[in-house]
Protein backbone atom coordinates (compact mmCIF):
# COMPACT_ATOMS: atom_id res chain seq x y z
CA UNK A 1 0.00 0.00 0.00
CA UNK A 2 1.36 3.45 -0.96
CA UNK A 3 0.52 6.40 1.33
CA UNK A 4 0.76 10.09 0.47
CA UNK A 5 -0.42 13.32 2.10
CA UNK A 6 -2.00 16.15 0.08
CA UNK A 7 -2.61 19.73 1.21
CA UNK A 8 -4.76 22.52 -0.23
CA UNK A 9 -6.94 25.42 0.88
CA UNK A 10 -10.26 23.70 0.14
CA UNK A 11 -11.62 20.15 0.18
CA UNK A 12 -12.39 20.34 -3.55
CA UNK A 13 -8.83 21.34 -4.38
CA UNK A 14 -7.21 18.65 -2.27
CA UNK A 15 -9.54 15.93 -3.63
CA UNK A 16 -8.60 17.02 -7.18
CA UNK A 17 -4.95 16.42 -6.22
CA UNK A 18 -5.76 12.96 -4.87
CA UNK A 19 -7.70 11.96 -8.00
CA UNK A 20 -5.04 13.37 -10.32
CA UNK A 21 -2.11 11.60 -8.67
CA UNK A 22 -3.61 8.40 -7.26
CA UNK A 23 -6.66 7.82 -9.42
CA UNK A 24 -10.20 6.69 -8.58
CA UNK A 25 -9.00 3.70 -6.53
CA UNK A 26 -7.43 5.92 -3.86
CA UNK A 27 -8.62 5.29 -0.30
CA UNK A 28 -8.96 8.27 2.04
CA UNK A 29 -7.21 7.44 5.33
CA UNK A 30 -7.60 10.73 7.22
CA UNK A 31 -8.84 14.30 6.75
CA UNK A 32 -7.63 17.21 8.85
CA UNK A 33 -9.15 20.68 8.76
CA UNK A 34 -8.76 23.81 10.83
CA UNK A 35 -6.55 26.78 11.57
CA UNK A 36 -3.65 24.60 12.66
CA UNK A 37 -3.63 22.86 9.28
CA UNK A 38 -3.96 25.99 7.16
CA UNK A 39 -6.63 24.53 4.92
CA UNK A 40 -7.30 20.82 4.38
CA UNK A 41 -4.80 17.97 4.70
CA UNK A 42 -5.76 14.55 3.35
CA UNK A 43 -3.82 11.30 3.68
CA UNK A 44 -4.68 8.83 0.92
CA UNK A 45 -3.58 5.29 0.15
CA UNK A 46 -3.36 3.19 -2.98
CA UNK A 47 -3.64 -0.58 -2.65
CA UNK A 48 -0.92 -2.70 -4.15
CA UNK A 49 -1.86 -3.60 -7.70
CA UNK A 50 -4.09 -0.58 -8.23
CA UNK A 51 -3.18 1.47 -11.25
CA UNK A 52 -2.61 5.19 -10.67
CA UNK A 53 -3.47 7.61 -13.45
CA UNK A 54 -0.80 8.05 -16.12
CA UNK A 55 1.48 11.09 -15.75
CA UNK A 56 0.32 14.19 -17.65
CA UNK A 57 1.61 14.39 -21.21
CA UNK A 58 4.16 17.10 -21.83
CA UNK A 59 2.84 19.79 -24.19
CA UNK A 60 4.07 19.63 -27.78
CA UNK A 61 6.65 22.29 -28.65
CA UNK A 62 5.47 22.48 -32.26
CA UNK A 63 2.14 23.85 -33.41
CA UNK A 64 -0.16 21.00 -34.45
CA UNK A 65 -3.70 20.76 -35.80
CA UNK A 66 -4.73 19.54 -32.35
CA UNK A 67 -3.71 22.78 -30.63
CA UNK A 68 -7.33 23.87 -30.23
CA UNK A 69 -8.35 20.57 -28.60
CA UNK A 70 -5.32 20.66 -26.28
CA UNK A 71 -6.17 24.12 -24.96
CA UNK A 72 -9.91 23.31 -24.82
CA UNK A 73 -10.27 19.76 -23.43
CA UNK A 74 -13.36 17.82 -24.37
CA UNK A 75 -15.92 17.77 -21.50
CA UNK A 76 -16.46 14.50 -19.67
CA UNK A 77 -19.19 12.28 -21.04
CA UNK A 78 -21.85 11.80 -18.41
CA UNK A 79 -23.04 8.31 -17.57
CA UNK A 80 -26.24 9.65 -15.97
CA UNK A 81 -28.91 12.29 -16.33
CA UNK A 82 -31.19 14.36 -14.11
CA UNK A 83 -33.70 11.49 -13.83
CA UNK A 84 -31.01 9.28 -12.26
CA UNK A 85 -30.29 11.93 -9.63
CA UNK A 86 -34.00 12.23 -8.83
CA UNK A 87 -34.33 8.44 -8.56
CA UNK A 88 -31.50 8.29 -6.00
CA UNK A 89 -32.99 11.10 -3.90
CA UNK A 90 -36.49 9.59 -4.03
CA UNK A 91 -35.20 6.16 -3.06
CA UNK A 92 -33.51 7.40 0.12
CA UNK A 93 -36.50 9.49 1.22
CA UNK A 94 -34.69 12.71 2.01
CA UNK A 95 -36.79 15.66 3.23
CA UNK A 96 -37.68 18.06 0.43
CA UNK A 97 -35.31 20.91 1.31
CA UNK A 98 -32.26 18.67 1.70
CA UNK A 99 -33.14 16.66 -1.42
CA UNK A 100 -33.47 19.86 -3.46
CA UNK A 101 -30.12 21.16 -2.23
CA UNK A 102 -28.28 17.91 -2.98
CA UNK A 103 -30.02 17.51 -6.33
CA UNK A 104 -29.08 21.01 -7.50
CA UNK A 105 -25.49 20.54 -6.36
CA UNK A 106 -25.19 17.15 -8.12
CA UNK A 107 -26.66 18.49 -11.37
CA UNK A 108 -24.31 21.47 -11.34
CA UNK A 109 -21.15 19.35 -11.47
CA UNK A 110 -19.34 18.18 -14.59
CA UNK A 111 -18.82 14.73 -13.10
CA UNK A 112 -18.86 11.69 -15.36
CA UNK A 113 -20.56 9.35 -12.87
CA UNK A 114 -23.36 9.52 -10.32
CA UNK A 115 -20.95 8.75 -7.50
CA UNK A 116 -18.68 11.63 -8.46
CA UNK A 117 -21.63 14.01 -8.76
CA UNK A 118 -22.99 13.08 -5.35
CA UNK A 119 -19.51 13.17 -3.82
CA UNK A 120 -19.19 16.81 -4.82
CA UNK A 121 -22.73 17.56 -3.63
CA UNK A 122 -22.13 15.91 -0.25
CA UNK A 123 -18.82 17.71 0.16
CA UNK A 124 -20.64 21.04 0.02
CA UNK A 125 -23.57 19.91 2.17
CA UNK A 126 -22.32 17.94 5.18
CA UNK A 127 -19.17 17.66 7.26
CA UNK A 128 -16.70 14.78 7.50
CA UNK A 129 -14.20 14.33 10.34
CA UNK A 130 -12.56 10.86 10.51
CA UNK A 131 -11.51 9.48 13.87
CA UNK A 132 -7.84 9.22 14.75
CA UNK A 133 -6.11 7.28 17.49
CA UNK A 134 -3.78 10.21 18.09
CA UNK A 135 -5.79 12.02 20.75
CA UNK A 136 -5.06 12.97 24.34
CA UNK A 137 -8.73 12.88 25.35
CA UNK A 138 -10.51 9.61 26.13
CA UNK A 139 -12.99 8.62 23.41
CA UNK A 140 -16.41 7.71 24.83
CA UNK A 141 -18.90 5.98 22.55
CA UNK A 142 -22.46 7.06 23.33
CA UNK A 143 -25.86 6.64 21.73
CA UNK A 144 -29.27 5.00 21.84
CA UNK A 145 -29.71 1.34 22.86
CA UNK A 146 -28.74 -1.21 20.21
CA UNK A 147 -26.75 1.20 18.06
CA UNK A 148 -23.59 -0.92 18.14
CA UNK A 149 -21.39 0.94 20.64
CA UNK A 150 -19.73 -2.20 22.02
CA UNK A 151 -18.90 -3.53 18.55
CA UNK A 152 -17.51 -0.12 17.54
CA UNK A 153 -15.39 -0.05 20.71
CA UNK A 154 -13.99 -3.46 19.76
CA UNK A 155 -13.32 -2.33 16.18
CA UNK A 156 -11.48 0.77 17.37
CA UNK A 157 -9.50 -1.38 19.80
CA UNK A 158 -8.54 -3.77 17.00
CA UNK A 159 -7.39 -0.88 14.82
CA UNK A 160 -5.29 0.60 17.63
CA UNK A 161 -3.69 -2.78 18.38
CA UNK A 162 -2.99 -3.27 14.66
CA UNK A 163 -1.13 0.05 14.62
CA UNK A 164 0.70 -0.85 17.83
CA UNK A 165 -0.98 1.82 19.96
CA UNK A 166 -1.12 1.20 23.68
CA UNK A 167 -4.84 0.99 24.38
CA UNK A 168 -6.93 1.21 27.53
CA UNK A 169 -10.48 -0.18 27.29
CA UNK A 170 -13.13 0.69 29.89
CA UNK A 171 -16.84 -0.13 30.11
CA UNK A 172 -19.46 1.71 32.14
CA UNK A 173 -22.15 -0.68 30.86
CA UNK A 174 -22.26 -2.68 34.09
CA UNK A 175 -26.05 -2.95 34.49
CA UNK A 176 -27.14 -4.66 31.28
CA UNK A 177 -26.75 -8.43 31.36
CA UNK A 178 -23.83 -9.45 29.18
CA UNK A 179 -22.75 -5.86 28.45
CA UNK A 180 -19.22 -6.16 29.84
CA UNK A 181 -18.92 -9.85 28.91
CA UNK A 182 -19.35 -9.13 25.21
CA UNK A 183 -16.63 -6.48 25.18
CA UNK A 184 -14.37 -8.59 27.39
CA UNK A 185 -14.68 -11.49 24.93
CA UNK A 186 -13.66 -9.27 22.01
CA UNK A 187 -10.80 -7.72 24.00
CA UNK A 188 -9.43 -11.08 25.16
CA UNK A 189 -9.05 -12.17 21.54
CA UNK A 190 -6.77 -9.16 21.09
CA UNK A 191 -4.96 -9.84 24.38
CA UNK A 192 -6.48 -6.73 25.96
CA UNK A 193 -8.25 -6.34 29.29
CA UNK A 194 -11.44 -4.43 30.04
CA UNK A 195 -11.81 -2.35 33.19
CA UNK A 196 -15.24 -1.43 34.55
CA UNK A 197 -16.55 1.70 36.22
CA UNK A 198 -19.90 1.89 37.98
CA UNK A 199 -19.72 5.62 38.71
CA UNK A 200 -18.11 8.81 37.37
CA UNK A 201 -15.69 8.71 40.31
CA UNK A 202 -14.55 5.19 39.49
CA UNK A 203 -14.13 6.15 35.84
CA UNK A 204 -11.97 9.15 36.77
CA UNK A 205 -9.81 6.96 39.01
CA UNK A 206 -9.27 4.46 36.19
CA UNK A 207 -8.41 7.07 33.59
CA UNK A 208 -6.20 9.23 35.81
CA UNK A 209 -4.57 6.40 37.72
CA UNK A 210 -3.03 4.56 34.76
CA UNK A 211 -0.61 6.47 32.60
CA UNK A 212 1.03 5.25 29.45
CA UNK A 213 -1.92 4.58 27.12
CA UNK A 214 -1.93 6.14 23.67
CA UNK A 215 -5.71 5.98 23.49
CA UNK A 216 -8.50 5.34 25.99
CA UNK A 217 -11.77 3.89 24.70
CA UNK A 218 -14.89 3.95 26.88
CA UNK A 219 -18.00 1.92 26.11
CA UNK A 220 -21.28 3.12 27.66
CA UNK A 221 -24.79 1.72 28.10
CA UNK A 222 -27.55 2.75 25.72
CA UNK A 223 -28.96 6.20 26.47
CA UNK A 224 -32.49 7.23 25.57
CA UNK A 225 -32.01 10.61 23.84
CA UNK A 226 -35.43 11.73 25.04
CA UNK A 227 -34.99 10.79 28.70
CA UNK A 228 -33.51 13.73 30.62
CA UNK A 229 -32.47 11.63 33.62
CA UNK A 230 -30.42 9.26 31.44
CA UNK A 231 -28.82 12.18 29.60
CA UNK A 232 -27.84 13.85 32.87
CA UNK A 233 -26.28 10.62 34.14
CA UNK A 234 -24.28 10.20 30.93
CA UNK A 235 -23.09 13.82 31.13
CA UNK A 236 -21.61 13.15 34.58
CA UNK A 237 -19.44 10.37 33.12
CA UNK A 238 -18.35 12.58 30.19
CA UNK A 239 -17.35 15.44 32.46
CA UNK A 240 -15.58 13.20 34.98
CA UNK A 241 -12.73 12.50 32.52
CA UNK A 242 -13.17 15.29 29.94
CA UNK A 243 -13.94 12.62 27.34
CA UNK A 244 -14.78 13.25 23.71
CA UNK A 245 -18.25 11.74 23.30
CA UNK A 246 -18.75 10.20 19.86
CA UNK A 247 -22.30 9.31 18.89
CA UNK A 248 -22.98 5.85 17.45
CA UNK A 249 -26.09 6.00 15.29
CA UNK A 250 -27.62 3.12 13.30
CA UNK A 251 -28.68 3.65 9.69
CA UNK A 252 -32.31 3.11 8.71
CA UNK A 253 -33.88 5.47 11.25
CA UNK A 254 -36.52 8.00 10.29
CA UNK A 255 -34.42 10.91 8.92
CA UNK A 256 -36.05 13.53 11.13
CA UNK A 257 -35.64 11.31 14.20
CA UNK A 258 -31.96 10.91 13.32
CA UNK A 259 -31.57 14.66 12.95
CA UNK A 260 -33.23 15.24 16.32
CA UNK A 261 -31.09 12.60 18.04
CA UNK A 262 -27.94 14.16 16.55
CA UNK A 263 -29.09 17.55 17.84
CA UNK A 264 -29.62 16.18 21.36
CA UNK A 265 -26.20 14.54 21.52
CA UNK A 266 -24.50 17.59 20.03
CA UNK A 267 -25.67 19.46 23.15
CA UNK A 268 -24.00 16.71 25.19
CA UNK A 269 -20.68 17.62 23.59
CA UNK A 270 -20.66 15.30 20.57
CA UNK A 271 -19.07 16.72 17.45
CA UNK A 272 -18.80 13.51 15.42
CA UNK A 273 -20.76 10.33 14.88
CA UNK A 274 -20.25 6.80 13.56
CA UNK A 275 -22.97 5.44 11.28
CA UNK A 276 -23.54 1.73 11.88
CA UNK A 277 -25.60 -1.11 10.39
CA UNK A 278 -25.33 0.20 6.85
CA UNK A 279 -25.37 -3.41 5.70
CA UNK A 280 -28.81 -3.84 7.28
CA UNK A 281 -30.38 -0.72 5.72
CA UNK A 282 -31.11 0.35 2.17
CA UNK A 283 -32.02 4.00 2.77
CA UNK A 284 -29.45 6.36 4.19
CA UNK A 285 -31.34 9.63 4.59
CA UNK A 286 -30.83 9.35 8.36
CA UNK A 287 -27.05 9.44 7.94
CA UNK A 288 -27.21 12.56 5.78
CA UNK A 289 -29.67 14.34 8.07
CA UNK A 290 -27.58 13.65 11.19
CA UNK A 291 -24.60 15.26 9.45
CA UNK A 292 -26.40 18.36 8.20
CA UNK A 293 -24.78 21.70 9.18
CA UNK A 294 -25.39 22.55 12.80
CA UNK A 295 -25.42 18.91 13.88
CA UNK A 296 -22.53 16.42 13.68
CA UNK A 297 -19.66 15.49 11.39
CA UNK A 298 -19.62 11.97 9.96
CA UNK A 299 -16.51 10.24 11.29
CA UNK A 300 -16.79 6.62 10.17
CA UNK A 301 -19.16 3.97 8.88
CA UNK A 302 -19.68 0.33 9.77
CA UNK A 303 -20.99 -2.10 7.16
CA UNK A 304 -20.46 -5.34 9.05
CA UNK A 305 -21.06 -6.79 12.52
CA UNK A 306 -17.70 -8.55 12.34
CA UNK A 307 -14.81 -6.98 14.27
CA UNK A 308 -12.24 -7.95 11.62
CA UNK A 309 -14.02 -5.79 9.03
CA UNK A 310 -13.27 -2.65 11.04
CA UNK A 311 -14.64 0.87 10.66
CA UNK A 312 -14.25 2.74 7.38
CA UNK A 313 -13.11 6.38 7.56
CA UNK A 314 -15.88 8.60 6.25
CA UNK A 315 -15.38 10.69 3.12
CA UNK A 316 -17.68 12.27 0.51
CA UNK A 317 -16.86 9.56 -2.03
CA UNK A 318 -17.38 6.69 0.43
CA UNK A 319 -20.88 7.92 1.26
CA UNK A 320 -21.64 8.82 -2.37
CA UNK A 321 -20.88 5.29 -3.53
CA UNK A 322 -23.22 3.94 -0.88
CA UNK A 323 -26.18 6.15 -1.71
CA UNK A 324 -25.84 5.68 -5.46
CA UNK A 325 -25.76 1.88 -5.21
CA UNK A 326 -29.49 1.26 -5.50
CA UNK A 327 -30.70 -2.25 -4.55
CA UNK A 328 -31.11 -3.22 -8.19
CA UNK A 329 -27.44 -2.45 -8.76
CA UNK A 330 -26.12 -4.21 -5.65
CA UNK A 331 -24.52 -7.62 -5.78
CA UNK A 332 -26.21 -10.38 -3.90
CA UNK A 333 -24.92 -10.54 -0.35
CA UNK A 334 -23.26 -13.83 0.55
CA UNK A 335 -25.07 -16.12 2.96
CA UNK A 336 -23.69 -15.83 6.47
CA UNK A 337 -23.43 -19.09 8.34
Amino acid sequence: MRLKTFHAKTMSAVMDQVRAEMGPDAIIISIEEGKGVGGVRVTAALEAGATPPPPPRAPDTEQTPLAFEISHPIPKMREFDSADISAILNHHGLPFETASHLGEAARATDAASLAEAFSTALETSIRFSPLTDRTSRPVMLVGPPGAGKTVCTAKLTADAVLHERRTRVISTDTVKAGGVQQLDHFASLMKQTVSTADSPGELAALVNGRAGADITLIDTPGTNPFDMAELEELLKFIRAVDAEPVLVLPAGLDPLDAQEIAGVFSKMGCQRFIATRLDAARRYASVIMAARPGFLSLAAISRSPYIADGLEPASPMTLARLITALPSRRKEAPNRK
